[in-house]
């Protein structure tokens, strides 16, 4: 993320800890003021930016795949993440850890941002700094 996304960013998280009807009254995850709707505005503001992708249980690897290759590029990260057959029958609990290892060689590895849902929230991390991220917060996870 860079100076400009990051300033951005935060002015809209402060925004919506000042003033959470902002964000609950437009917000398709049906919240109020008793979730903890500055954790899933972090992560809509990620998704909607660019920065992550969310995906539903059902969908399949391909879709996981394409947003994963989204993310690599917007980064600059020329990597031809190989076909797998054997990844498109998997959910995706199971096929995440496995396209980690497909990506591993870029750098970069895919955490799961937990919001409690039955979808998957993934950001595209450095290996340098993920050790970093997890230690922020217990629903920055690493995909096993």
């Amino acid at each position: 993320m860079d100076r400009r996304d990051t300033i951005k960013f935060t002015g809209k998280l402060l925004k919506i800890n000042e003033n959470p009807e902002i964000y609950l009254k437009n917000n398709p995850r049906f919240l109020d003021l008793t979730d903890d709707y500055l954790w899933l505005a972090m992560v809509d503001i990620l998704i909607e930016s660019g920065y992550a992708f969310e995906i539903d249980w059902k969908e399949d690897y391909s879709t996981a795949k394409n947003q994963t290759e989204i993310l690599l590029k917007n980064k600059s990260v020329s990597i031809d993440i190989e076909k797998d057959q054997d990844l498109y029958h998997l959910e995706a609990g199971s096929f995440f850890p496995l396209l980690n290892e497909k990506i591993e060689k870029s750098g970069y590895q895919l955490l799961n941002l937990d919001i409690d849902s039955d979808s998957y929230v993934s950001i595209l991390v450095n290996d340098e700094s993920i050790n970093k991220l997890l230690s922020l917060d217990d629903r920055i996870k690493e995909y096993r």
